[in-house]
């Protein structure tokens, strides 16, 4: 069937640690592929890197024979096929049910699942029950079932066009949950998804066709015998038609149930407009200068901004970044600052007596929507850096007050 996925002569480091050096990996179309080797060895980071998480020293990844991100810093923005995603840490937003999360990784390999359907998946994995359930709500047991299934999906409804990564699925899950993922993985497999799974159980997956064990950093070939499955209950084909999520769609949805990080940025909002009228009165503003009128009046802007982009906090907040981002899934929320931008300048103006034209309404919103989003592109940023670079992008945002104080001046 040919190559899916080439990794070659990978070098990727973390810190001043150099986890992998020269790293090569080759991935036949509808095999499954064990990749083995003691905690801390790189297995996670390997996956990462395939998954484009990680930056390249050196050596370059291939899918179909296109390269897809080399240590020049070229990188697809979308993956070249359907892709299931199954991380160490689960990914999942707390907030969601677990319906819409298995409905996003389904998206995302272009298929709608109807609701029979997508119960009756849920149904292999003790699921159906909790399918309106918040991921919150669920054990952690569970909450691994449904990210194993979600990560899945796309070798359930587009077989042989799939890719499926997938670290530790077995973490977390009792063995009835362990025996269901097994079989999934066959069926996958049957189905002519190609799979990489890392695992310290190789005795789980008899039907792998190569196993490879990491070492000081590359790759070695294991000698392995394939044990096909054998035959289980047949399940319908899972089909249908859907177009990538909406990424605006999913970001108003992570920013509204995201809790914590809208109500910071609203909450910021609300304590200046209070702190400004404990301080200043109609008279006093009168006595100001047009350009301390024109701060003020924009402050709530400049706060509702400089709290960053929601759906991204929630994201962080539930270390569900890096599965979107291999998925190339990056959600923003720009509305929600853009609504508190504009609303700022007009509620302080009716506060404090001023007169709140149209343009610096206007003006408020882009503020508010350019600064979120200049601190959620330097957040997005950070997450891919290691802790002292992030640190140092940190400490550089107080340089967005620079333009801000441009505006107050060609307002004024």
């Amino acid at each position: 069937m040919g190559t899916l996925l080439e990794a070659r002569g990978l070098v990727v480091r973390r810190g001043q640690h150099t986890v992998l050096r020269g790293a090569n990996l080759s991935l036949e179309a509808g095999t499954c592929t064990l990749l083995l080797g003691e905690n801390g060895t790189g297995k996670s980071t390997l996956m990462e890197t395939i998954l484009g998480l990680h930056p390249l020293e050196e050596g370059a990844v291939e899918v179909r024979s296109k390269v897809v991100r080399d240590a020049e810093g070229r990188r697809a923005s979308r993956p070249h096929l359907p892709l299931g995603v199954l991380l160490q840490t689960d990914g999942s937003v707390r907030d969601q049910s677990v319906r819409h999360h298995l409905q996003v990784c389904a998206s995302v390999a272009g298929v709608h699942v109807h609701d029979e359907a997508l119960a009756d998946l849920a149904q292999r994995m003790d699921l159906r029950h909790r399918l309106d359930d918040r991921m919150l709500s669920l054990s952690e047991g569970q909450r691994r079932k449904v990210c194993v299934l979600g990560a899945l999906l796309p070798g359930l409804v587009n077989g042989r066009e799939s890719l499926l990564v997938l670290d530790e699925p077995m973490s977390a899950l009792d063995e009835r949950g362990r025996s269901a993922t097994v079989a999934l993985v066959a069926e996958v497999v049957a189905r002519g998804a190609t799979v990489l799974i890392g695992t310290h159980h190789p005795e789980r997956f008899p039907l792998a066709h190569q196993v490879y064990l990491l070492d000081e950093g590359q790759l070695q070939h294991v000698e392995h015998e394939t044990t096909p499955p054998e035959p289980g209950e047949t399940w319908p084909e899972v089909t249908g038609n859907a177009t990538r999520p909406s990424l605006w769609g999913l970001g108003r949805r992570y920013a509204w149930s995201g809790g914590t990080p809208l109500s910071g940025s609203v909450l910021g909002v609300l304590m200046t407009l209070a702190l400004a009228t404990l301080l200043f009165d109609a008279s006093s503003v009168a006595d100001m200068p047009p350009t301390a009128v024109m701060g003020l009046l924009l402050m709530p802007s400049f706060v509702a901004g400089s709290a960053g982009d929601a759906a991204l906090l929630t994201l962080r907040r539930d270390r569900a970044f890096q599965r979107l981002s291999a998925l190339g899934l990056r959600p923003r929320d720009p509305l929600t600052p853009l609504l508190l931008g504009a609303a700022g300048p007009a509620v302080m103006g009716l506060l404090l007596d001023v007169s709140v034209t149209f343009d610096v309404a206007v003006a408020g919103a882009v503020v508010g929507l350019l600064l979120s989003q200049s601190v959620a592109a330097a957040d997005a940023l950070g997450l891919r850096l290691a802790r002292p670079e992030a640190l140092h992008l940190r400490l550089m945002m107080p340089l967005l007050v620079l333009p801000f104080g441009l505006l107050l001046d060609l307002l004024a």
